[in-house]
């Protein structure tokens, strides 16, 4: 969370800096003659742009970090309403909570809390559990028969507990196929537990059981990667959009800020947009009188 806050100071500083010289440069534009003004659309389409990639990149960092928070506070939430917990036990509950799946990692202190703890959660508390013990199933972390055995016994015995529910419309595997079910409660109730595993391995237990919609904590998704993807796109479409509003009159391959004669503006990190042709003096205005010395000039070729 700390790197997270200072990428995030960095890209505010950037966005503060970019402002600012977008507001320099159209204070200029606004003075100058106006054969000039297209020098200056390659810079403030690019700062424009990238202000946009900026202003998606933090609005997600914000987003992301109050998620953070209210799912860390969820988890404590959650983990104090298991009374019959120990303390150390909420915090191993804890711990798994904020986990959005299980993993072979997590095998020994699963195995640990299924054989001591888990009886004593609460139906909400097992609820939770048991989504993440399936969205590990889901996610291919592991097969159902390869949980270790604590926890294979008491997931099974739940799955069980669940489909007999679905008898009276009450329970949570409602999209599990009829023979599947019967197949499953056959094997549990003839005391054929292995055989019973293994029928929980077909697809439709894989994708059915315990979703996450019957669990209370919602956890935030990392969008680091996604968020950049994203900006980078949005740049392009402001980018787009400002060129069709305002084609720019184009300045010649390769020219640099001081060909531009406008050093005194804050540009750092802004490229000069690639134009092909530069204007000439026949395209500024005729001027009566003496030019504004405010404009800046523009040096011939």
């Amino acid at each position: 969370m700390a790197e997270q806050e200072r990428v995030s100071e960095s890209d505010r500083m950037e966005q503060a800096g970019l402002e600012r010289a977008v507001a320099d440069i159209e204070r200029v534009v606004l003075a100058s003659p106006p054969g000039t003004r297209p020098l200056f659309n390659g810079f403030l389409l690019n700062a424009k742009a990238r202000l946009g990639v900026l202003e998606k990149k933090i609005h997600d960092a914000e987003r992301e970090q109050q998620n953070h928070a209210t799912n860390e506070l969820a988890v404590v939430e959650l983990a104090q309403k298991e009374t019959r917990l120990s303390a150390q036990e909420r915090q191993t509950y804890s711990g798994f909570l904020k986990e959005d799946f299980f993993t072979k990692k997590d095998f020994a202190k699963l195995d640990d809390f299924y054989a001591h703890s888990w009886d004593r959660l609460s139906e909400h508390g097992k609820d939770e559990m048991s989504h993440r013990i399936w969205e590990g199933v889901r996610k291919g972390e592991y097969k159902f028969s390869e949980l270790p055995k604590s926890v294979r016994e008491k997931e099974t015995k739940r799955a069980y507990e669940v489909l007999k529910e679905r008898e009276t419309g009450t329970g949570k595997g409602m999209n599990i196929p009829e023979q599947d079910r019967a197949d499953f409660i056959r094997a549990y109730e003839g005391g054929k537990r292995d055989e019973a595993a293994k029928v929980l391995e077909r697809d439709s237990f894989k994708k059915s059981m315990f979703p996450s919609e019957s669990t209370r904590v919602i956890k935030s998704k990392n969008v680091d990667a996604a968020r950049d993807t994203e900006g980078r796109v949005v740049g392009r479409e402001i980018a787009a959009g400002a060129a069709l509003a305002d084609p720019p009159r184009q300045a010649a391959k390769g020219a640099t800020k001081a060909d531009q004669n406008i050093a005194d503006l804050n540009l750092d990190g802004i490229k000069l947009a690639e134009v092909s042709k530069e204007p000439t003096v026949a395209d500024m205005p005729q001027q009566r009188g003496a030019p504004d010395k405010g404009s800046p000039s523009v040096r011939g070729s």
